[in-house]
């Protein structure tokens, strides 16, 4: 089997036959499976899956658990069943405009034995507010270093994503809070990530999906998870710029803590964020000494509003 097509699916029916669809359109020379795991979905999702695999039994193989096993359990039960010598990401709410994305993703790691992944554009669209734009590759050439993904978000969209099937998950995979990024990195370990300047996948953000369907302070909160149990597991070969982003990050909790008025855990944070990353720190010194002051001095919150009122910010400069 050269490809597998690695899909997980929860409460998608308003999107799975787009995105199925897409699948069986791809033009290729080559056979390709579709590994799709469906997490007891409490709409249509399970119905649509089963018709589908119903119409192409050679090409579809279900996983279907009898309970919600949670995203992290289903990608590591279905992570096992790609058989593929490639293996292609993509979720059961996004989809595929270029019928021939495969084979070209395909011939590119024929082509380029030195890299592990390879990647391309895609486009955004925000459901919740209309909005759509193109991703942009920044980094110069089409080999992206790993410090790429050391800037406090992620620049690779899911359904643009194809890899070697050379990993075993490890068991802490299951401990981390996604599964994306966490790849990512075991993939650079081995190789290059490469990139390809074509558009051929829609990513898509809408208000139930895993990350948009959750409080901005649980998503930071699940993000320094990820970078702890990285940090641990890389042997703190990326320590000074992981630090960075926990300046970043408690930064922002200290901030949302003040405004939902949970002075102790605003404490806590902002001892944390006194710890993180000297560089951090010296840039946002005046901010850091109004939080101090909002803190431990109990100065007027109505006259800081500009930084208490300033939004989240994920990436890391």
């Amino acid at each position: 089997m050269k490809v597998s097509v690695w899909m997980t699916a929860y409460n998608h029916d308003k999107y799975l036959a787009q995105c199925l669809d897409s699948v069986l359109d791809q033009k290729t020379d080559f056979d390709f499976e579709i590994i799709l795991g469906e997490d007891c979905s409490t709409d249509r999702t399970r119905e649509i899956a089963i018709d589908y695999k119903n119409r192409f039994p050679e090409k579809i193989k279900l996983f279907l658990p009898e309970q919600n096993l949670g995203m992290m359990e289903m990608d590591m039960a279905t992570w096992k069943l790609c058989k593929g010598e490639y293996i292609a990401l993509l979720n059961g709410d996004d989809y595929w405009t270029d019928e021939n994305k495969l084979q070209t993703q395909s011939d590119f790691l024929d082509a380029n034995t030195d890299a592990v992944m390879c990647f391309h554009q895609a486009r955004v669209e925000n459901e919740t507010d209309g909005s759509s734009f193109e991703t942009v590759y920044l980094e110069p050439g089409d080999t992206m270093p790993v410090e790429s993904l050391l800037r406090g978000y992620n620049p690779v969209m899911t359904p643009t994503v194809m890899i070697r099937n050379i990993l075993e998950p490890p068991d802490w995979y299951a401990e981390m809070p996604y599964g994306d990024m966490t790849l990512y990195f075991l993939l650079a370990e081995k190789g290059k990530i490469k990139y390809i300047d074509k558009l051929m996948s829609v990513y898509r953000i809408h208000s139930n999906g895993q990350w948009q369907g959750d409080s901005v302070k649980n998503n930071l909160l699940k993000d320094l998870k990820f970078y702890n149990v990285l940090n641990e597991k890389m042997n703190f070969k990326f320590d000074h710029l992981i630090k960075k982003i926990y300046g970043q990050r408690y930064f922002d909790l200290t901030i949302i803590s003040i405004n939902q008025k949970e002075i102790e855990n605003a404490k806590n944070y902002y001892e944390e964020l006194s710890g993180s990353d000297r560089e951090f720190i010296a840039a946002h010194e005046n901010e850091i000494a109004d939080l101090h002051k909002i803190i431990y001095e109990e100065a007027d919150v109505n006259k800081f509003q500009e930084l208490l009122g300033r939004d989240v910010k994920w990436k890391v400069n």
